[in-house]
């Protein structure tokens, strides 16, 4: 499949809806736009989690004291 667009003002484009239908995207997304080792452009679209989306998704290495991380964060210790 090939797709043309436009650039517009202010360097802005449109995704084709062909593109759009393919990859199930929303405006929940954003675009990652790579030049690669070859010189070549990519694109990748990366959907934006909810904080309901991350909930076990991600875990750290150490234990985390939350009440601590919560009064740095209001202290702009962070």
């Amino acid at each position: 499949m090939v797709s043309v667009t436009r650039i517009y003002d202010k360097f802005q484009t449109v995704i084709p809806s062909e593109i759009r239908r393919e990859f199930n995207l929303d405006k929940s997304y954003k675009v990652e736009w790579k030049i690669n080792e070859n010189g070549k452009v990519e694109v990748e679209f990366i959907k934006d989690l909810s904080l309901e989306d991350m909930i076990g998704r991600y875990s750290a290495n150490e234990k985390i004291d939350s009440v601590k991380l919560k009064h740095d964060f209001k202290n702009n210790k962070l």
